[in-house]
């Protein structure tokens, strides 16, 4: 089983020209700062890539893949099950929403070499979720502007109650920042997916390295 303490989500739709150094492309960009996370202890990256045709994203993937290689760092596809039934090789886990496919139709198609994440947002959705899934993420918490669809927060208390019902690992998401990470833990989180945290405008890797801090705090 994957290690969520640290989970960064990111596309190349979320680089800006501040990320990128010399003639790179933002899939470039994208690529090196993964890698660099990744050799600081990164536990899994996330690739959300929507407005990317398919072999675009298969592309980066296994560019990605290649910079990771010799890091413990899982990588995860999101929402994508043909992508992920192509890429089976080179990717750990698929993230799916509760609009996307079911995850037992997405065992089918990938086998069982690939771990299966599920979005819930809120506490009646634990009934439905199948034995193929290994860990859930659950959010937003707080506010965020990382995701225009996002829905309501669900803040702390709905949290824990669905930590309290559930033997699954949760991951928080949703307006994950510098100062409600300890918190987070505290109420019993495996781990904190992050976005904006780590993408300011500040270094991707020092941003990180501070997230990191945080979540091994005593």
């Amino acid at each position: 089983m994957s290690n969520y303490h640290s989970y960064f989500i990111a596309g190349p739709e979320n680089i800006s020209p501040n990320h990128i150094i010399g003639k790179e492309s933002k899939e470039q960009a994208l690529v090196r700062i993964v890698k660099n996370l990744a050799l600081s202890g990164l536990d899994v990256f996330q690739l959300r890539a929507k407005n990317l045709e398919e072999n675009q994203i298969i592309k980066i993937l296994y560019n990605l893949k290649l910079s990771i290689k010799d890091t413990n760092t899982k990588l995860c596809i999101n929402d994508n099950v043909y992508v992920a039934s192509k890429t089976k090789d080179i990717i750990d886990i698929v993230h799916l929403g509760q609009s996307d496919m079911h995850p037992d139709i997405a065992r089918n198609l990938i086998g069982d070499g690939v771990e299966i994440g599920l979005s819930i947002t809120n506490e009646s959705q634990l009934a439905s979720i199948p034995k193929c899934v290994k860990y859930i993420g659950v959010g937003p918490i707080y506010n965020t502007d990382s995701k225009d669809d996002a829905s309501k927060p669900i803040g702390e208390k709905k949290l824990k109650e669905i930590i309290l019902k559930t033997n699954l690992p949760v991951v928080a998401i949703g307006g994950i920042s510098l100062n409600n990470i300890k918190n987070l833990f505290e109420l019993g989180v495996s781990g904190v997916a992050v976005i904006s945290n780590i993408l300011n405008e500040n270094d991707p890797l020092e941003n990180f390295l501070l997230l990191k801090k945080q979540i091994y705090k005593d």
